[in-house]
């Protein structure tokens, strides 16, 4: 059984490459993981993902995280191996590696995927427009919530947990069985950069619920003595800077990960002190998540840093389409009509509109500037 990897092991695998940027990917036709890799029509999904990654590498981008599904695969596991297998591909033509996120403590239905065609999403990050958490919020259709907020009148209560198929223990096993299948195949594979065992552990209310089973996930992949680092994703980073103040959860997940997977969309000084105390720990940094322009978390302030700090970065998003990233949270419509400043007129997230041209275009050309900067120093350092 391998073990987690060494400090210097994990140094000697980051800096043998290029400056990581890549981005979360969700295909412009696809509203979902589901949607990305069912049977049903995959032959068009696929002509959007090789026009949008060829995209992707004339930027300059050279890295992909990429969520996978674990409930197609319990359904159509012969299929979904044979996509993975093409998406993989195409990515390599393109010069792109992929990061696999195996799950996510993101909160699924307690039900059996429907498999077929699937509506554009509508203001899905987050919550629903009407879920207003202790809040009155009254929707006109078409118009802003009205400013008028009522303040809850009793503290609300504790969230329930949001349900994992891995709560149920036959799931569970075929969970483990799904996590083999993918590792035995890929773990030699140069394709895949990075193994994401599990995505935002604790979120959905879960807390502890899933550590077990990620910590048998890590277990599974680490048998095939993998040639890419593992990690679980850190993503409520105490403001304190102290470790002591991290949730449980994610300190099981700093202890199991060989690299740190964070998660960052908050403004530059916040990033700045994420930075500081993320840098104690003496491994690479990924941000696996960032880019929340309505929060203040921008290219032009944020890429700079994450590139003179040699951190690997993947913004939330590219081409704006039936996943709806660009619309902001549900929470974040609440906070603004309760007074906090938020630049409610931007994209959240994505970076380019459905006709491929870009939201910002001076974000594009900043990408390029920087992403070329990179490539050069890399090159300079190659030949030393």
């Amino acid at each position: 059984m391998m073990t987690k990897w060494t400090k210097e092991k994990a140094w000697e695998w980051y800096n043998s490459r290029p400056w990581i940027r890549g981005f979360n990917f969700v295909p412009s036709d696809c509203s979902g993981w589901v949607e990305l890799w069912q049977q049903y029509n995959h032959a068009e999904k696929v002509k959007t993902i090789r026009r949008e990654l060829s995209v992707a590498s004339q930027i300059g981008f050279n890295a992909v995280r990429q969520f996978l599904a674990f409930d197609v695969w319990l359904y159509q596991r012969e299929s979904f191996l044979k996509n993975v297998e093409e998406y993989l591909s195409i990515a390599a033509e393109n010069g792109i590696g992929v990061m696999f996120v195996l799950i996510s403590d993101g909160g699924v239905p307690k039900k059996k995927p429907v498999f077929g065609e699937e509506k554009e999403l509508s203001g899905v990050h987050g919550e629903a427009v009407n879920e207003t958490a202790g809040f009155n919020v009254p929707v006109i259709p078409g118009i802003f919530p009205n400013h008028n907020v009522e303040k809850p009148t009793a503290a609300p209560s504790a969230p329930k947990p949001k349900y994992s198929p891995v709560d149920d223990p036959e799931l569970a096993e075929k969970f483990y069985e799904y996590v083999d299948d993918l590792a035995k195949r890929y773990a030699k594979d140069e394709r895949v950069i990075f193994w994401n065992i599990w995505n935002e552990p604790g979120n959905s209310s879960r807390g502890m619920l899933s550590v077990p089973h990620m910590k048998k996930a890590f277990e599974i992949v680490r048998s095939y003595d993998p040639i890419q680092p593992l990690a679980a994703d850190l993503w409520r980073l105490p403001k304190s800077g102290r470790l002591e103040d991290m949730s449980e959860e994610e300190r099981i997940a700093l202890e199991l990960s060989d690299v740190i997977s964070y998660h960052d969309y908050g403004s530059l000084d916040h990033s700045v002190r994420v930075i500081d105390f993320l840098r104690t720990f003496e491994r690479p940094m990924l941000n696996t998540e960032w880019l929340h322009r309505v929060q203040f978390n921008n290219v032009a302030t944020h890429l700079p840093l994450y590139y003179n700090n040699n951190i690997a970065i993947f913004n939330w998003g590219f081409v704006n389409g039936k996943f709806s990233g660009h619309e902001p949270w549900e929470a974040c419509w609440r906070r603004y009509a309760a007074g906090e400043k938020l630049d409610i007129t931007k994209w959240q997230h994505d970076l380019l509109r459905k006709n491929l041209r870009p939201y910002d275009p001076q974000e594009i050309e900043k990408f390029m500037i920087y992403f070329k900067m990179a490539d050069k120093a890399f090159e300079k350092k190659s030949k030393e």
